[in-house]
């Protein structure tokens, strides 16, 4: 008996000794657990490859999203380009999911979700299916050989504009045989007394003479975007000036206005242009200092605003002491050309335009016509970005307006318009479209559920490039249903013909019928 009692006492014994081992077991494996999680967040916030790949958080990248007058998508896309070029995250890195990036920044999900979209869409970031949002590693879609632009077969680009090839390059290669060096145009002091000549030359072609424009009032500039730039800091004043804008903006104005360390406010429109009423609320409100226009083919929506309405707006422009910039680069396309502001209020008016958009985009060759006796500002301005305008330039560009190349370009590139947007009406006509014979581009309004961000993508995926509103916004506003579809000035006529098609077949195909 007392033989069995011991023997159980020693099973007694053993078995609260495994018991006790096994607890052990368990903490230590818990404690286990708990250090590899921990570990793999170590890896994941310094951006370490470890279990999850490359992932950025933000022990060590603490994006500021307080920019002032930014919305704070924007912000985050700033900060992860900011992050990119100092070095902090690199090409290849995976970015946390939505909720995790947004659960970090303490903002929410969608603002996460649409500055990655806008990321992919401008090409700095691209989601793998399955895999995440990752820090793209560009690979150009095409390289530049001089005379020549190679473009990817399988891309179209009906995103950026594009001055078709009528053979400007030769056209160049015989006006730089014309070219002099020495006196006027000697090339070992600053340009200077070769300018009158060429000034003279772009207002006659341009047909500014005619509203009495002296050459002395017009500024030479490599572009319209180095010339928007020049009139915004010619103009602006004070510590946080405001620029009044359309709607819709091109992103170089947009730069131009950051440049000039001014906040731009969006003004709403009708079909006939800035509502009247919306400008003066925004006037009394904001205090803008400039007022910018196309108002001759607003880009990206084609719109032309009405005579009455230019009427209108130069009324209040006087009445609130409004400086106006007004970029016209499409105006001697049109058949008929309509007004501009110089006709309704030349004292208050900058003027912008190029030969450039116009011609030969490589050219670089622009001006700003400034208000009667402000061109000393405008020179000033434009000495301080670049001290002088290169001889060379302003000689090719008068020898292209004289030789009376000029204008037989201008004839081919207008029947050119006329020809592409007749073959987009015809493939696109059954959808809301707005065009202009005389622009590079047409307006498309997209149908229900479609977006413009998620049709961009779906074109893309489809071998061609547009651009959806959203890139076109000036401030933190809704973007509307649409994309600009340029008139693939790069593509042949078959090829922009066959891009078409497919992106007819694509608005057939809302995204709920392509995941069905």
């Amino acid at each position: 008996m007392r033989a069995r009692a011991d023997k159980s006492a020693l099973c007694a014994t053993w078995r609260g000794i495994a018991i006790i081992i096994i607890a052990l077991l368990k903490f230590v494996l818990i404690q286990f657990c708990i250090c590899v999680i921990n570990f793999d967040n170590y890896l994941i916030q310094f951006g370490i490859s470890g279990i999850y790949g490359n992932i950025v958080m933000d022990t060590i990248w603490q994006p500021d999203l307080l920019q002032k007058g930014t919305a704070k998508y924007r912000a985050l896309l700033d900060a992860i380009r900011t992050a990119l070029e100092n070095g902090t995250i690199s090409k290849g890195d995976r970015l946390p999911p939505v909720r995790d990036m947004a659960w970090q920044l303490k903002i929410t999900p969608g603002t996460v979700a649409r500055a990655y979209q806008l990321g992919i869409e401008e090409g700095l970031l691209e989601a793998q299916v399955g895999r995440g949002t990752f820090i793209r590693d560009p690979k150009p879609a095409r390289g530049i050989v001089f005379g020549e632009t190679h473009v990817e077969p399988h891309i179209v680009d009906l995103k950026n504009a594009a001055v078709p090839d009528f053979g400007q390059d030769g056209i160049f290669d015989e006006l730089s045989q014309q070219v002099t060096f020495g006196g006027a145009h000697s090339m070992v002091r600053f340009a200077g007394h070769n300018e009158l000549e060429t000034r003279a030359t772009m207002l006659a072609w341009m047909g500014l003479d005619q509203h009495r424009a002296k050459p002395e009032d017009l500024v030479l500039t490599h572009g319209s975007q180095n010339a928007t730039v020049a009139a915004f800091m010619a103009i602006l004043r004070g510590q946080s000036p405001v620029i009044a804008t359309d709607a819709l903006v091109l992103p170089g104005t947009r730069k131009a206005a950051v440049l000039a360390r001014a906040k731009i406010i969006g003004v709403p429109a009708d079909d006939e242009g800035m509502i009247p009423k919306a400008l003066e609320d925004l006037f009394r409100r904001e205090r803008p200092q400039i007022l910018h226009v196309s108002a001759n083919i607003h880009n990206p929506t084609t719109r032309i605003m009405s005579n009455t309405r230019k009427a209108e707006i130069a009324e209040i422009a006087r009445r609130f002491d409004i400086q106006i910039v007004e970029d016209d680069g499409q105006g001697k396309f049109f058949t008929d050309r309509p007004p501009s502001f110089l006709d309704f209020c030349p004292e208050r008016v900058w003027y912008v335009s190029s030969l450039s958009r116009y011609l030969a985009a490589g050219l670089r060759s622009g001006f700003l016509l400034c208000p009667p006796d402000k061109g000393a500002i405008g020179r000033d301005v434009m000495q301080a970005l670049s001290h002088s305008f290169s001889p060379i330039i302003a000689q090719l560009s008068c020898l292209l307006i004289t030789s009376g190349h000029a204008d037989t370009l201008l004839g081919q590139i207008r029947e050119y318009r006329q020809d592409r947007v007749r073959l987009a009406v015809n493939q696109l006509g059954r959808w809301n479209i707005h065009w202009n014979e005389a622009a590079d581009f047409i307006w498309l309004e997209l149908p229900d559920l479609w977006r413009g961000s998620t049709f961009s993508l779906a074109s893309e995926r489809a071998g061609i490039q547009v651009a959806p509103a959203d890139i076109f916004l000036p401030d933190d506003a809704s973007a509307p249903n649409a994309v600009r579809l340029t008139l693939g000035g790069k593509h042949s006529s078959a090829v922009f013909v066959d891009a078409l098609e497919r992106l007819n077949h694509l608005l057939d195909t809302p995204p709920s019928e392509m995941l069905a």
